[in-house]
């Protein structure tokens, strides 16, 4: 789908809402969709995949309706709204330490090998910067909920300012 086609999507949902967004200054671009800021002091986010959206509202809902909001330190967006017509998902804005981002998130667990699992948690572990046990720890408490969370990277899982996080050097 275009960007185009997802501006349109979240103008539709704003407009269902009475809501304004800021299409100049996107808060994220991904694989997934595109982020950006409304005059409600939140995010929505407008999925190009629709598997993806409904992984995401999901995994929020599970949350929402255990009133977690906080994972092993890290902060997690609260689900505000949400549209299925529409794709989008409306959240709260986070600041870091966070985590975020459940669209490749499954609900039961990946159908990986165990030699699998351990090249992806060494492709993984070197993007943090000596903080993977601290981001292992939230992957872990997510599996408590039912989440499996497959995609820890810096731009979804964001350890600055957590308080056991290892400084870079």
């Amino acid at each position: 789908m275009s960007n185009d086609n997802l501006v349109i999507q979240a103008k539709n949902f704003g407009h269902s809402r009475g809501i304004l967004i800021d299409f100049g200054n996107p808060l994220g671009i991904g694989q997934e969709g595109i982020v950006w800021k409304t005059n409600r002091e939140t995010a929505v986010k407008v999925f190009d995949r629709i598997g993806n959206f409904d992984r995401e509202v999901a995994c929020y809902l599970k949350l929402k309706e255990r009133d977690v909001y906080e994972i092993a330190g890290f902060t997690v967006p609260r689900l505000i709204d949400f549209d299925s017509e529409f794709h989008v998902v409306e959240m709260s804005i986070v600041a870091p330490p966070y985590l975020l981002d459940f669209g490749k998130s499954w609900m039961s667990r990946p159908n990986y090998t165990a030699e699998q699992w351990e090249e992806y948690e060494d492709e993984k572990s070197s993007l943090f910067d000596g903080n993977w046990e601290l981001v292992q720890s939230a992957l872990y408490a997510l599996k408590k909920y039912g989440i499996w969370y497959i995609d820890p990277n810096p731009n979804n899982i964001n350890c600055e300012k957590h308080p056991l996080a290892v400084k870079a050097k």
